[in-house]
């Protein structure tokens, strides 16, 4: 047994098998890292990755949206449904820019055939090959034969549009706006475009101008030069109280910028009747001129109690403060109603250019206010004589040449957009630039019901919470646009004639020629209006109109004065009245329809100098006084009785205002009166409704019509306007009791044309 000697080939066997083992174990190592690094890449964080390419990937989903849409879809169909345009496939205009190009290559592509070339233009209809290549001409083309005035197109969008008088004049609202239309001319403002009333510029010798003016107004009508507008009812020449034309309003130019030797006096006038009076006036003068300026001119009339702060916010911007008329704006811009002031103040201003900045509404704006309460006191008691003068060198909207001239003259509404961009503060009025802008001369008239029934006016004429009380703004051709913008910016309340109407009714007083029987003009609009009512009537079936024939109505269409009062037939045709009249054909109701409305052109002058029908109207304050007078007095021995002399003895005192007459009782026979009918109960008066005596027993006696009818919101109750004979208001006197309320309140009953129950009325006389 051998000890102690090392055995060295077992030691290298087991250092080889020692680093084969290490090495085999190296290599499990490093499979193993392997396997976990391959482990920790398969675990990916889609969450972060997603957010961290966020926008690459939504930009990649809209073009891919883009690229499939771009195939299935127009350029105008990409559009959202709010900025979508009418037509707009084959007007690329009407696309927004960034769309335009597009638009037009789809449109050239898809303007060609099959085979690649332009297809042939389609051949244009007459229609197209008639109409006018501007816009300008088109308005021109569509003008003929009737006036447009300067706010048509902003009329034409937001209103009803009627062809009355030659003119195209705004009739009502698109809008329900009755009773907003009550309510602005109650608390707020309300303004009518009144541009198409005619305007007669009377040119002479003031003593020749005078004698002119005194022989067709009536007598009491203040016709000598003054400071104020002056209410005139005009006649033909010699025949009062017959051949009443109308009213009119009188403006005497100052005599400061006028030689004294000559005046001129403007008349205006409503163009139902200004032709017949234009030639009234052309045969009767004698070295005096008459011309025609109403298209030199727009006019504008505000209504309501806050009439004066708008006319102040538009007509405050003033080229010279320091003017009278400018003070007196000032002074007065605080009322809280235009019935402060008396009717026919006259203001003459020179404002700058409408156009350089509008004026704040008055819900944004604090109400001047005057500081002064003295000065304001010294306005209100005694107003400035010299509030409607420029100065001696300015003769302002008299001169018509300078006016025309500072129109063509004037910065183009370009030249005024460019200088609003290059201005600091974006929003803020322009500047007036001496050299570059004009000034714009205006004349304010304070308006009211002297100017609706043609004279002066005691008390108001009783009219309800001052509704027929506001301003009359009057300034140069071009510049109508500018003024309307500025007064609807200040708060005013676009109306038609419709509710300019229905106002003047509100305050219980008559409108022209609704309300003028025995005139030409008012036969003009009332047979029209009644024929068409009867059309209306024969187009229901009998089994769902009323039946006029079985209630004993002879004329529920329009108040038939000349029968009633046994005149001769008027020169219009009326529908007939009776049974006969129901069965009217409606072949012959459209003649007369055609022939009688004239809303397309004026009435022609041979057709108003047709002499009026032996009827005629009391009007003025001092005829309407009488008759008042007349119904309150007590009755004397000498005028008891029934007969035509008691009659002709009760009527005394108004026949000695008019002039002696030989047939003084066939003169009173025909005469009518104008009355406003306020129910004291129940029901509501119809328009045409007899107006009956109460007191007549079981036979109904009409004593008169009405002519507007409707429920009053002033009031809270029926109110009517009508007529009622100079006889009928004798028995109605006869009837009632001595000493008693029922003379100074005469009471009536309006009959029903449906059948209903009468109303009873209160009945006062109007002038």
């Amino acid at each position: 047994m051998d000890t102690g000697k090392p055995r060295p080939k077992r030691k290298a066997q087991q250092s080889r098998g020692q680093e084969q083992e290490q090495g085999r174990a190296q290599k499990r190592m490093h499979m193993h890292r392997n396997e976990a690094t391959l482990e920790r890449a398969r675990a990916i964080d889609v969450v972060g990755l997603v957010e961290a390419r966020s926008f690459e990937i939504n930009a990649l989903q809209r073009a891919i949206d883009s690229a499939r849409a771009a195939g299935n879809s127009r350029a105008f169909q990409t559009l959202p449904r709010h900025l979508r345009r009418r037509a707009a496939s084959h007007n690329a205009k009407r696309v927004p820019v960034r769309l335009r190009e597009r638009a037009a290559a789809e449109i050239r592509k898809s303007a060609q055939t099959s085979g690649g070339q332009p297809a042939a233009a389609k051949r244009s209809n007459r229609y197209r090959r008639r109409r006018s290549r501007t816009v300008r001409g088109e308005y021109e083309r569509r003008q003929a034969g009737r006036r447009w005035l300067e706010t048509h197109v902003w009329h034409a969008k937001r209103m009803h549009m009627a062809e009355r008088w030659g003119a195209m004049i705004a009739e009502s609202p698109t809008e329900r706006s009755h009773r907003a239309a009550y309510r602005a001319a109650r608390e707020k403002t309300f303004v009518q475009d009144v541009s198409f009333f005619r305007t007669l510029e009377i040119t002479g010798a003031v003593d020749a101008v005078v004698a002119l003016l005194r022989r067709h107004a009536a007598p009491g009508c203040p016709v000598a030069p003054g400071r104020r507008a002056a209410p005139l009812t005009l006649h033909r020449a010699g025949r009062f109280p017959l051949g009443c034309l109308g009213p009119a309003v009188a403006l005497w130019r100052p005599a400061a910028s006028d030689n004294a030797q000559t005046r001129t006096v403007w008349l205006r006038l409503h163009p139902a009747h200004a032709d017949a009076v234009a030639e009234e006036l052309a045969t009767d003068s004698k070295n005096v001129q008459v011309t025609d300026i109403s298209t030199d001119l727009v006019s504008f009339e505000l209504l309501g109690a806050q009439s004066t702060c708008v006319l102040a916010a538009v007509l405050g911007d003033s080229s010279d403060p320091a003017l009278c008329g400018a003070e007196t704006l000032r002074c007065i811009a605080g009322i809280n109603s235009p019935a402060a002031l008396g009717e026919g103040c006259v203001l003459a201003l020179r404002i700058n250019d409408p156009r350089l900045r509008f004026p704040r509404g008055l819900l944004h704006s604090p109400t001047p206010i005057c500081a002064d309460t003295a000065q304001l006191d010294a306005v209100l008691q005694h107003w400035p004589d010299t509030a409607d003068n420029l100065g001696c060198d300015d003769a302002g909207l008299w001169d018509r040449a300078r006016c025309a001239k500072d129109v063509d003259s004037r910065p183009s509404d370009k030249d005024l957009n460019e200088r609003r961009r290059q201005s600091l503060v974006p929003g803020e009025g322009l500047q007036c630039l001496p050299g570059v802008d004009v000034t714009v001369p205006v004349i304010a008239v304070r308006s009211g019901p002297e100017a609706l029934v043609g004279a002066r006016v005691s008390g108001g004429g009783g009219s309800s919470d001052g509704l027929a009380h506001g301003w009359t703004l009057l300034a140069p051709r071009g510049w109508g646009m500018a003024l309307w913008m500025a007064l609807i910016f200040a708060g005013a309340r676009a109306q038609g004639l419709r509710e300019r109407v229905h106002a003047a009714f509100e305050a219980g007083l008559p409108s022209f020629p609704a309300h003028w029987p025995g005139t030409a003009a008012y036969d003009l609009w009332a047979a029209p209006i009644a024929a068409d009512a009867l059309l209306r009537w024969q187009r229901r079936p009998p089994g769902k109109r009323v039946n006029y024939r079985a209630l004993g109505v002879q004329s529920p269409f329009f108040p038939p004065f000349h029968t009633f009062l046994g005149a001769a037939a008027p020169p219009v045709v009326y529908p007939r009245t009776g049974p006969a009249g129901l069965e009217c054909s409606m072949r012959r109701l459209r003649r007369i329809h055609a022939s009688a409305a004239s809303k397309s052109e004026p009435a022609p002058a041979e057709e108003l100098n047709v002499p009026t029908p032996d009827i005629w109207l009391l009007t003025g304050e001092r005829m309407a006084g009488i008759v008042r007078a007349m119904l309150q007095a007590a009755p004397a021995s000498d005028i008891e009785g029934g007969d035509g002399s008691a009659f002709e003895r009760w009527a005394r005192p108004l026949l000695d205002f008019v002039s002696p007459v030989t047939d003084a009782l066939s003169l009173l026979s025909s005469c009518l009166v104008r009355v406003r009918l306020v129910c004291s109960g129940r029901g509501v008066p119809e328009d045409n409704a007899p107006v009956l005596n109460p007191c007549a027993g079981d036979a109904a006696v009409i004593i008169g019509y009405v002519m507007t009818g409707s429920f009053s919101l002033a009031r809270g109750c029926g109110l009517g306007i009508g007529a009622c004979s100079l006889r009928g208001l004798f028995a109605l006197w006869c009837v009632s009791q001595p000493a008693s309320a029922s003379r100074k309140c005469p009471r009536v009953h309006i009959a029903s044309l449906g059948g209903a129950p009468s109303a009873d009325a209160v009945l006062s006389v109007l002038c």
